[in-house]
């Protein structure tokens, strides 16, 4: 896939901003908020035997708001640091931001413009949601929206190591916890325990799309972990993410969860991948393990 250039992106006419701002937010990495919430919705259907559907796209709006702001204002942050100005390792499309600013297709003011406006929309979902649902809601929507801004902003979560954890709880746990609160006001174990295995998968892309990253990372005074660690270390440590996933799975009371055990197998590729310094198939294959472990807990929910 090529970098975005100011050739395909005009932005001349109506339909190209709409193009334009579209592909600024990286909706293919959408799937990384979207499935941690279909699998919620799947655990609600499944334990529960119900699901408000009005609720449910409430909820997805809202994830995909502010997943996409926080796409953005990453693309933003980074610009304003000089991560991803210095960035020349780089495995596009998935390390080194979106390039939209280094290409001269935005610019940092139209960038954190549509951040700012995917995150006041984000929020405003949020807040129907929280009329609905109750005022738990809320607690659990502000935390993961602040956590997702400044993840990248001042004074910057993954700068100081703990953009893995962050990015654990933003897209995993509480996306999890509060989309079955809004749908049966209760927060369970098992959900507790489902957002936990999720987390440790979406950890898991953070930390391999990274690794690319270690270089103009140290440069900008990114201190991630697996700048901390150099290359070769974190690409041994990018395992530690699926294992303890894999284990939680095993190890904990989710339930219906055997099913994603499946999933072992493009883990085991990117693991083996990522060793040897091929981030091509290894950063694709820690998607596609991210999206079959949410699919299979789906279905496992369902199917029992």
């Amino acid at each position: 896939m090529s970098e975005p250039t100011s050739d395909i992106y005009h932005c001349q006419t109506a339909g190209n901003v709409a193009r334009t701002y579209f592909a600024a937010v990286r909706p293919a990495f959408l799937s990384a908020s979207i499935l941690p919430v279909l699998s919620a919705f799947a655990y609600v259907r499944g334990v529960y035997g119900f699901l408000d559907h009005l609720l449910a796209l409430l909820t997805l709006i809202s994830i995909i708001c502010i997943h996409s702001a926080a796409n953005v204002l990453n693309d933003y942050f980074d610009s304003k640091n000089g991560t991803d100005k210095v960035n020349q390792q780089r495995v596009y499309p998935f390390s080194g931001g979106s390039r939209f600013i280094q290409n001269g297709v935005l610019s940092e003011d139209q960038t954190f413009f549509l951040g700012s406006t995917l995150l006041l929309a984000g929020v405003l979902f949020g807040l129907i949601i929280t009329y609905i649902s109750g005022p738990v809601i809320l607690l659990i929507g502000f935390t993961g929206a602040v956590l997702a801004v400044f993840y990248s902003a001042p004074p910057c979560l993954a700068c100081k190591g703990l953009g893995d954890l962050t990015i654990a709880a933003c897209f995993g746990l509480l996306p999890v916890i509060g989309t079955v609160y809004s749908q049966t006001a209760a927060v369970t174990t098992s959900s507790i325990w489902l957002g936990l295995v999720i987390g440790c998968f979406v950890a898991a892309i953070l930390w391999i799309n990274s690794i690319p990253d270690i270089d103009a990372d140290k440069k900008a005074g990114k201190h991630t972990w697996p700048a901390r660690l150099n290359k070769k270390n974190a690409s041994w440590m990018h395992g530690a993410w699926f294992i303890c996933g894999f284990g939680l799975i095993l190890f904990t009371p989710i339930g219906a969860g055997y099913l994603a055990l499946l999933a072992t197998v493009p883990a085991t590729i990117a693991i083996v991948s990522v060793i040897r310094g091929n981030f091509i198939p290894a950063i694709p294959m820690t998607l596609v393990t991210h999206a079959m472990v949410c699919i299979l807990l789906g279905a496992g929910y369902l199917i029992t």
